[in-house]
């Protein structure tokens, strides 16, 4: 999962960047008052129209329905925490499209509308419980930046300065699989994980888990 080509699972397996314009070779000019304006106008009016501020839409946090409003945890992403019951997650969340796969028992996954991050649900296979043991939303597309982020602002295309510098319990660590390495916040229960593939700056996985490392192709 932590492979960015990996992350397309099985047959369904297939930032928010900020655009900057530059204005070169303007100049500002104090703005003039129509000739047919009268200076006889009452004190207090003006003869320019000025539109209200529009007011930034609210987004509801952690929304079932929209992943891009979850909120990364140390114990989860959003609705999902590890150890809550695997098929009640996803009656919860199933308005987002993310559901289970014929082909791979245990494990829920579901593509972000835009394409830009996968997000993959898993239970507990090995002790044969319904506990979630780990949650992870991966970069599929062509920006950083997408998808759930920290309160801090942190998510997929965050570098490891970011990372460390936000988490005074944040670490490096080597990965199992080749290319890869890790950021890990440790809890006592759980781990944020942010996942870093060598060629990326930015985290291109980042996973609320109870293992040692986040799961590496699931379905395989």
């Amino acid at each position: 999962m932590t492979n960015v080509g990996a992350r397309r699972i099985a047959a369904a397996a297939v930032a928010l960047v900020m655009g900057v314009t530059a204005f070169a070779g303007c100049s500002r000019t104090a703005p003039t008052v129509p000739e047919e304006s009268s200076p006889s106008a009452s004190v207090g009016t003006s003869p320019f129209t000025t539109s209200p501020t529009p007011t930034p839409e609210e987004i509801d946090p952690d929304d079932p329905a929209d992943p891009d409003s979850w909120v990364i945890t140390d114990s989860g992403i959003g609705p999902v925490n590890v150890g809550d019951d695997f098929p009640d997650v996803l009656d919860e969340i199933k308005p987002s499209g993310i559901g289970t796969l014929d082909t791979c028992d245990g494990v829920a996954y579901g593509v972000a509308e835009d394409n830009a991050y996968d997000v993959i649900v898993i239970k507990d296979r090995f002790k044969g419980t319904d506990d979630v043991v780990e949650v992870s939303v991966g970069w599929i597309g062509d920006t950083m930046g997408v998808g759930p982020r920290t309160e801090e602002d942190l998510g997929l295309g965050s570098t490891k300065a970011q990372v460390l510098g936000a988490y005074e319990k944040a670490t490096e660590q080597p990965s199992d699989i080749a290319d890869n390495s890790y950021v890990v916040i440790d809890d006592e229960t759980s781990k944020l994980v942010f996942t870093y593939r060598d060629g990326y700056d930015g985290a291109v996985a980042v996973s609320t888990l109870t293992g040692k490392q986040p799961s590496y192709e699931p379905c395989a």
